[in-house]
């Protein structure tokens, strides 16, 4: 059924062209307006692809009056949140860069043995389909473990694409997803669904919440509320000055002693008088001054 006003497409063939070089630059600074992403040129063609395929299903023969059905209307937003989730990259893994996440995993183990008390804040930005945010759970509580201490954190991972967090809310991952784990951690930290999923133990899985976000909105209600903030695999999608923006979010967010991590390389121009570079091998890691 069409969206509105559409004329219906039977099964245009794949190697149809919809879009014409003005539409597409209207989809792509429509993109990077909006979420400030740029698509890369070796991705043109799936998006034109994906928006295609859109088209076909909502029964939209005309590609300028799909984009002000999506730019215009009620359904608008709904419209545009399902074509998010198609067109932006989700890729993700667990424990993707190891190097970062032993840095979490020791950085906490020193500050809970330092200060039981103390409960630890940690932001998973742009965490995808959830694997860096439990990946970031799972360094916590081998951290907390290797301190003595009960697990006292709490992570939110946060993304654009709605279906990533429905999907990171569940906590299943296929067994190929994890085969890159230890097999302690997978006994310790995963139960068996059937023979082709696992899933996160739901002690984990309650520390960890997830939401819808862009990072390029203004995050006041966690100024100065995180402990630590990971954000790796994603600002390479943005203009150089487009990450500055977002990390000097960052930087707004975390408390002072706190600890900004990115994936090494992202950012190579950033300074702030409020942060200091963590001197660790491998790792791109940041340290908010005390004050």
């Amino acid at each position: 059924m069409p969206l509105a006003t559409g004329q219906l497409i039977q099964n245009p063939p794949p190697d149809q062209t919809i879009l014409s070089s003005r539409q597409y630059r209207l989809w792509e600074d429509m993109l990077e307006n909006r979420t400030g992403v740029r698509i890369k040129v070796q991705r043109e063609e799936y998006v034109r692809t994906e928006i295609a395929k859109r088209m076909a299903e909502c029964g939209w023969a005309d590609a300028d009056s799909y984009f002000r059905e999506v730019l215009e209307t009620l359904n608008g937003p709904r419209e545009w949140s399902i074509l998010l989730d198609r067109l932006l990259v989700k890729d993700t893994r667990f424990f993707r860069h190891q190097p970062s996440h032993d840095y979490v995993r020791d950085r906490i183990a020193t500050r809970a043995a330092a200060d039981p008390a103390q409960t630890f804040n940690i932001w998973s930005a742009g965490c995808a389909s959830g694997e860096e945010s439990y990946s970031l759970a799972l360094d916590a509580s081998e951290g907390f473990t290797m301190a003595g201490q009960a697990d006292n954190y709490y992570i939110v991972g946060t993304d654009v694409s709605g279906d990533a967090i429905a999907t990171a809310r569940k906590g299943i991952y296929s067994s190929s997803r994890i085969d890159n784990l230890s097999l302690p951690l997978k006994q310790k930290y995963f139960s068996v669904v059937n023979e082709q999923r696992q899933q996160i133990i739901k002690p984990v899985r309650q520390r960890v919440a997830f939401l819808i976000l862009n990072l390029l909105e203004q995050q006041e209600q966690y100024h100065h509320q995180m402990d630590l903030i990971f954000c790796q695999n994603v600002l390479i999608y943005f203009k150089q000055w487009r990450r500055r923006d977002i990390v000097n979010i960052f930087e707004a967010c975390l408390k002072p002693g706190g600890c900004l991590i990115i994936g090494p390389g992202e950012l190579t121009d950033w300074e702030s008088e409020n942060m200091t570079r963590i001197d660790r091998s491998g790792i791109q890691a940041y340290e908010k001054v005390m004050v």
